[in-house]
């Protein structure tokens, strides 16, 4: 009778054990596309679909926009991709650290920490500076800048020691501070950071894994900093209306990735050769030094 209960003990040991080390294993795959997200792929060779791609980093593109950037970093001019006529030209008096615009408006993050917002004309409408509003932090820098759309929102990663993650809001024609979040690590280099289509939801690359706020309820959250975190480079463009497209990029590895409301629905490994990510309503694309991958989901209603 006790060989009997030991044997019945050891038989549900391996039972136990085999179960661990299979959600052990599960943990570790790469989360899949849900069932009922309908995504496809296809490949298009590099030579037949490739769009001009732009090495020099004096030049932004953005909305449809073109501008470029002064050799001594300090200042920025927009010119009409058609004509190739000067539109305007600005001085900011600091190193400019990374830069957003919309169809309207531009926003220019500088090396001391201010943010310039101008017009069309590159009239200089607001300059939003966090340590003016009482933002303590050692060393202020714009690392991370976006703007909504319609300019009705910005976006920061703002300094170091400590670093935040701050969202201004326009009411009657001012940028106020409408939520700050001090982030336990920081980095040091331009990341990525972006609004969704319909201009509610933001995600903001940190140190501390991708930090995503909802506007609409005015609450902030970090999403799998296990995946997320630390120097790894990221790429971030809206995809549909609340959704975002990935590309984190590693020294020998590749993932693509989907967010959609706050939840990640799919993050997959892509070719080690991958570099550029763009995304349209219902697709995005990853660049490759042979052919692009292109994405398509269908499910956004």
């Amino acid at each position: 009778m006790r060989e009997h209960r030991r044997s019945g003990r050891f038989r549900r040991g391996i039972v136990y054990a085999l179960a661990s080390l299979l959600l052990l294993l599960l943990s570790q795959r790469p989360i899949l596309p849900r069932p009922e997200l309908v995504m496809s792929l296809k490949t298009v060779p590099t030579s037949q679909n490739r769009e001009t791609v732009q090495t020099d980093s004096s030049v932004f593109k953005a909305a449809g926009r073109s501008f470029i950037i002064r050799p001594d970093q300090q200042g920025a001019q927009e010119f009409d991709e058609n004509t190739s006529s000067l539109l305007w030209e600005r001085e900011f008096g600091s190193i400019i650290t990374t830069a957003a615009a919309s169809e309207n408006l531009s926003a220019w993050g500088l090396l001391d920490g201010r943010v310039f917002i101008l017009d069309h004309d590159g009239v200089i409408l607001r300059i939003i500076d966090p340590h003016q509003e009482g933002i303590a932090s050692a060393h202020p820098c714009i690392y991370a800048l976006a703007m909504s759309e319609q300019g009705e929102s910005v976006a920061i990663l703002y300094g170091i020691l400590p670093q935040y993650v701050l969202v201004y809001e326009r009411k009657s024609g001012f940028y106020s501070l409408s939520y700050s979040e001090e982030l336990q690590g920081d980095l040091r280099s331009a990341q990525s950071a972006a609004f969704s289509a319909d201009g509610q939801d933001i995600l903001v690359k940190t140190a501390d894994g991708l930090f995503y706020f909802d506007r609409s309820k005015g609450k902030g959250a970090l999403l799998h900093p296990d995946r997320f975190a630390g120097e790894a480079e990221l790429l971030i463009e809206s995809l549909g209306d609340t959704g975002f497209a990935l590309l984190k990029a590693t020294t020998d590895e590749r993932y693509a990735g989907i967010i959609r409301s706050g939840a990640l629905e799919a993050y997959f490994p892509v070719p080690p050769d991958s570099f550029g990510l763009s995304a349209s309503e219902d697709s995005f694309k990853i660049k490759g030094a042979e052919e692009d991958l292109v994405f398509t989901r269908r499910d956004y209603e």
